[in-house]
């Protein structure tokens, strides 16, 4: 069993009120893309709150992106999940209230009857909020360019209970059915249809599983090969966890298991209890899968940020970013199947050209030439004799070259830390505009293999991702870094190590 525990809200948290109408963003040719810590290879706001991904699909050539902004739908599209055009807002607010998270899916053979032509179209399925958080629809007949609502939302109403959102649908091909699994307090339950209006009960999971120090929030199903084998397929019920003291913040879960279109059944030889955590980083959140992804592709993005300080960083004008986007699969790891995410190849595209930092012995720090401030690096090192190896990224040294700032990703005995504690910035906002602490400090049980830890991280101007292991293991962290804070290096303490290959990438800005 691989159990994964930290050391150390609510997708609408903070939404619960009419925060008013969201700002119109200032033209792209009006706009450099250049603040301070404005992200460059993720995707971020011209302006305003971004907060959960919504709605994610593939369609006729676009990579479609929604997100929660103040209880509005804010949309972009991209053909390479890399550059992104923003476009109007979606879904406004309407006599329902809000249009919370949800997800869209083709209805191209016009199984709910909304498209009168018959050619089917995209069906946006959403949390609205007057009288109690509800499922409701929308649709387009050009590719989400624009959107109407159904006259006879909402199609689930609310129960009387507080937590009832984020609904994500998808077409289960044998039982021939739309299915939506939405959270329900700190469960989920699935309901199934024939034409995504009407919808019925099937069944509920989440009682007694995984970690349940707060309400479950926008989930996810989907099949993956195991292994890459076509004949071994298993599914992954993903759901986000809100603010909560046990995690010093909010995370994310993942469950695997069997799906038979009305039920999910997580796989027996996990123990109900085992927490499998989704990222060991203290900033991935509200994790949404594209639907109709090409090639047979799942691939997902996430807020890049955490319910204890939803809105609480210093940027302006923009708040918050996305991850990069991530190719998903599963893997057999010591007996257990782990689910397994890597950048998305998409991000190779912005690479510059290598720069190859020396192999040998490795004995204290090995500072790195870095080819810009935006960067992907890989990393093999052998631990041999060494206490703690590792990468420390956004560092900065005072004149005696004792490092003062940055953030470290390092392997100890047993485990891998993540620890932003020198990163520069300790004192952010919560949603009510108290101070809190951002210094954090993360550790989840690993061991390398083969005695070779194998890193790739993906660092940006406010931010750092790690894929440890080829997606086996990732954490993300925001950081902001002080002025200067741009130097990188290698570590080995208490021993030597030796470094088997390190290569640098300069990534060109997606703006």
């Amino acid at each position: 069993m691989i159990l994964l525990a930290l050391t150390a809200a609510s997708c609408t948290a903070g939404d619960d009120e009419d925060p008013g109408p969201t700002p119109t963003p200032t033209s792209s040719a009006e706009r450099q893309y250049d603040e301070p810590w404005r992200p460059q290879v993720h995707y971020s706001d011209p302006e305003g709150r971004l907060a959960d991904p919504n709605g994610l699909v593939f369609v006729d050539g676009e990579w479609h992106l929604f997100h929660q902004q103040d209880g509005t739908w804010a949309h972009a599209v991209s053909t390479d999940l890399m550059h992104w055009q923003p476009l109007p807002v979606a879904l406004e607010h309407d006599e329902l209230g809000q249009a919370l998270t949800g997800s869209i899916v083709v209805d191209g053979a016009n199984t709910s009857g909304l498209f009168p032509d018959g050619d089917g179209g995209l069906v946006a399925t959403y949390t609205s909020t007057e009288g109690g958080e509800a499922q409701s629809i929308a649709f387009s007949t050009d590719q989400g360019r624009t959107w109407q609502r159904y006259d006879d939302n909402p199609v689930i109403d609310n129960d009387g209970r507080r937590d009832f959102r984020d609904p994500k649908v998808f077409w289960h091909e044998a039982t021939r059915s739309w299915v939506m699994v939405v959270s329900a307090g700190d469960a989920v339950e699935i309901f199934r249809s024939p034409d995504l209006r009407t919808w019925s009960f099937a069944s509920r999971f989440g009682d007694g599983q995984g970690l349940h120090a707060a309400v479950w929030e926008c989930p996810d199903l989907f099949p993956l090969r195991v292994d890459d084998d076509p004949d071994r397929v298993q599914w992954v019920l993903h759901t986000s966890v809100g603010a909560n003291d046990q995690t010093d913040g909010s995370t994310a879960q993942y469950f695997v298991g069997q799906f038979d279109g009305t039920t999910f059944t997580r796989d027996p030889e996990v123990p109900p209890e085992t927490w499998q955590q989704t990222d060991a980083g203290q900033d991935f959140y509200a994790a949404q899968s594209f639907e109709s992804a090409p090639d047979g592709r799942r691939v997902w993005l996430a807020w890049m940020g955490n319910w204890r300080y939803p809105y609480g960083t210093p940027t302006t004008p923009w708040t918050n970013a996305m991850s990069l986007p991530r190719d998903l699969g599963l893997r057999s790891v010591d007996g257990q199947v782990r689910l397994v995410q890597v950048p998305s190849p998409e991000l190779e595209s912005l690479r510059g050209e290598p720069v190859a930092h020396p192999a040998g012995e490795l004995d204290g720090d090995l500072a790195l030439d870095l080819p810009g401030e935006v960067y992907e690096t890989a990393v093999a090192i052998d631990v041999e004799d060494a206490d703690e190896v590792g990468l420390r990224v956004h560092e900065r040294r005072d004149d005696e070259g004792r490092v003062v700032e940055g953030v470290t990703v390092g392997i100890r005995p047993g485990e891998l830390v993540v620890d932003r504690t020198l990163g520069g910035l300790d004192r952010v906002q919560d949603a009510s505009g108290q101070d809190v602490d951002f210094r954090a400090r993360r550790a989840v049980p690993y061991s390398p293999a083969d005695g070779i830890v194998r890193l790739r991280v993906v660092v940006d101007r406010s931010s750092v991702e790690v894929f440890v292991d080829d997606g086996t293991l990732v954490a993300t962290l925001l950081s902001f870094p002080s002025e200067g804070a741009d130097g990188a290096s290698l570590y080995a303490l208490g021993g030597t190590a030796r470094v088997e290959s390190a290569t640098t990438w300069a990534l060109a800005s997606v703006w």
